[in-house]
């Protein structure tokens, strides 16, 4: 609805309500006074005088008031002085008038004052249900939210209470939409948690249960096959158990409740022990494991274990995707400030000295639409190729929760020439 036709139909009571104390009072003149004549027309002409000024103020009071650049509680205090101001020019402008006869003077004093209320009250009237109109805007807009449309919003121009209760009621409105859309978005994360959960269990139960049939019905009677049948079911539940435990710290994690041990640590040796724990995986598929830490590194104050899980979770997701002949590097640098070392908007948290820790590979590079999700729960990236070099698509996430949990950040990028890095940070007291 336009504010031009809002403004004519608020006007309509004040029109109706001049009208009628017109009417009202050229009867009584007529049936009670007895006017008649010249007397009855300059009467006429001055009601009607009168009742023009008045509506005009009365529209400009509208007008000026439906802007909501004026305070409430002065609107209504300007809407009995705009009622009293146009009594007082009714009665200043028909003064004259009493004295057409002097057998006329009370009656038309009355006549005069009742015309003035009638007005005033035509006029208060229109005045307060253009604050009503505002008001019924308002319960319209909280309807709406309460029959579930979250995106209905109020006008809330101008600088009164009902404007900036307006202003809040769309905020309000926009927090509950944006509340709504991340419970879709919670929701739709969880039935993909429970669809990932379901079939990173499915998988190897079903292989467990084949084998375990298979033996367990006498099918398989060769030593080397029932060897190589119990060594798969051996690492299946090596899965099994693995997934397990990553389910458990990741809920500790989005719970709040995970105990950091911390301890003066040398991160050369952590980054050492790395390697040599991932060498294996890392020589079988053909890629180079290589540390570069400078000497004379100050120890950090972490979790070893914590941080340990950081490392392995990031060089083992490294390692699936470097191809063979490729490698993967492990670096540490201390740096202080906003260090280059950091993303392009580095957390105002950032502590003034830190380790920045980093693990390199040249592999294939991760996709410019997956870079804003890799640390979420379950998130494999291209479905296809995740199935095909495994993983749960939980150790990204956990390594973040840990990285977190120390008081650090983590972030992931693609080289200038080729593969990607994942760099976290950790606090360096003491440089």
């Amino acid at each position: 609805m336009s504010k031009a036709l809002t403004l004519r139909r608020s006007l309509a009571p004040l029109g109706l309500g001049l009208l009628l104390a017109l009417g009202l009072a050229l009867l009584l003149a007529v049936g009670w006074m007895g006017v008649r004549g010249r007397d009855m027309a300059d009467l006429t002409v001055y009601l009607l005088i009168s009742g023009v000024l008045s509506f005009g103020l009365g529209a400009l009071g509208l007008a000026w008031f439906r802007k909501g650049r004026v305070q409430l509680w002065l609107q209504v205090t300007l809407t009995y002085v705009l009622g009293i101001t146009v009594a007082i020019l009714n009665i200043f402008l028909t003064a004259r008038l009493m004295f057409i006869s002097s057998d006329h003077d009370l009656p038309l004093l009355v006549l005069l004052m009742l015309f003035a209320a009638v007005v005033s009250l035509a006029l208060g009237y229109a005045l307060a249900q253009a604050l009503a109109q505002r008001v019924r805007t308002l319960q319209r807009g909280a309807e709406a939210i309460a029959n579930g449309d979250l995106r209905a919003r109020v006008a809330d121009a101008g600088s009164d209470e009902l404007a900036m209760l307006a202003a809040q009621f769309n905020r309000m409105a926009a927090q509950l939409a944006a509340g709504a859309e991340q419970r879709a978005q919670l929701e739709s994360a969880r039935r993909d948690l429970v669809a990932a959960i379901s079939h990173d269990l499915r998988t190897p139960l079903a292989s467990l249960r084949v084998m375990t049939e298979a033996l367990s019905d006498g099918l398989i009677d060769d030593p080397a096959t029932t060897t190589r049948y119990l060594a798969t079911m051996r690492a299946q539940i090596g899965h099994l158990s693995s997934l397990i435990d990553d389910l458990f710290e990741l809920a500790q994690l989005d719970a709040g409740a995970l105990t950091l041990d911390l301890r003066r640590t040398a991160l050369a040796e952590l980054v050492d022990d790395a390697i040599e724990g991932m060498r294996p995986q890392a020589t079988a598929k053909g890629v180079a494991l290589r540390g570069d830490v400078p000497p004379g590194l100050a120890h950090a104050l972490i979790a070893p274990d914590k941080i340990g899980r950081v490392l392995y979770n990031l060089v083992t997701n490294a390692i699936r995707h470097t191809p063979a002949g490729g490698s993967v590097t492990i670096a540490v640098r201390s740096a202080a400030g906003t260090s280059t070392e950091l993303p392009a908007q580095p957390a105002p948290r950032d502590p003034p000295h830190y380790f920045v820790v980093e693990v390199a590979d040249t592999g294939e590079g991760i996709a410019a639409a997956d870079l804003p999700h890799i640390f979420e729960h379950f998130y494999r990236g291209e479905k296809s190729r995740s199935r095909a070099t495994g993983g749960a698509g939980l150790g990204l996430a956990i390594a973040r929760g840990i990285v977190e949990a120390h008081g650090g950040r983590i972030w992931a990028e693609n080289t200038s020439e080729q593969g990607a890095r994942i760099r976290f940070t950790l606090p360096a007291p003491g440089i």
